[in-house]
């Protein structure tokens, strides 16, 4: 039998690092993409290196990116305001992308990472409706959490 999981239900978060702020969780979105990690290849190359094959050693991590699209509000008090007010800050944010795979909590598989927002875009076509799309860059070290066995 496959296993799989669907995206309904997966929410996106912002908390700022101070422990007296409050979580922000981004509603309205229709997909998110990533997080796309990756690791430097470091190219240790010779003069005398083995049948003139490059070498390589691994480098840096790079906890990489989340992009998300939402669907665009306008309200005051709204998904669109909170993205803005997120992508004017200069802070560094507790992002975390939680997936759910039906209904209990012990069902959720997550991931956290420090991380700001590095783009902001809109999208209003004449004959659809208006989005946004947002690009997150993730520093430090990402945690995993999966649905438990």
């Amino acid at each position: 039998m496959s296993d799989g999981t669907h995206g309904h239900g997966a929410v996106l978060t912002f908390a700022p690092t101070s422990a007296t702020a409050t979580t922000t969780a981004i509603g309205n979105i229709i997909s998110i993409g990533g997080p796309d990690e990756s690791r430097d290849s470091i190219d240790k190359s010779t003069m005398d290196s083995t049948s003139k094959w490059r070498e390589y050693i691994s480098g840096m991590l790079d906890a990489g990116e989340v992009t998300f699209d939402v669907n665009y509000d306008g309200a005051a008090a709204g998904t669109a305001n909170d993205l803005n007010t997120l992508a004017t800050s200069t802070s560094v944010y507790e992002v975390k992308v939680i997936v759910n795979d039906h209904t209990t909590a012990a069902n959720r598989s997550t991931f956290k990472c420090n991380g700001f927002i590095t783009a902001l875009g809109h999208a209003i076509p004449f004959d659809d409706k208006i989005t946004q799309s947002v690009g997150i860059k993730f520093t430090g070290v990402p945690t995993f959490t999966d649905i438990p066995a």
